[in-house]
């Protein structure tokens, strides 16, 4: 696991050994959520979430939306794409 990024206490992690699609864990407290990097309108799109808040989902898209090209260039770099 690789953590890619951090903000306002946000960690974003990518896990070494993780499949397809390209996604990104983000954990905020005790919560997490999964995100696709690539939705089916080019966007970020969530595919689950577990123990955080609605508001504290949507921060974590809008973080993921905000740094979508680096971290498709980090998921790429970690699985050699």
């Amino acid at each position: 696991m690789a953590t890619v990024l951090r903000i306002n206490g946000y960690v974003v992690r990518i896990w070494s050994n993780d499949h397809l699609p390209r996604h990104v864990h983000v954990f905020k407290n005790n919560g997490e959520c999964v995100i696709d990097l690539v939705g089916k309108d080019g966007l970020p799109e969530l595919r689950e979430f577990y123990d955080m808040k609605r508001s504290e989902v949507a921060k974590a898209i809008r973080i993921v939306a905000d740094n979508q090209e680096k971290l498709i260039k980090a998921w790429n770099k970690i699985h050699g794409a």
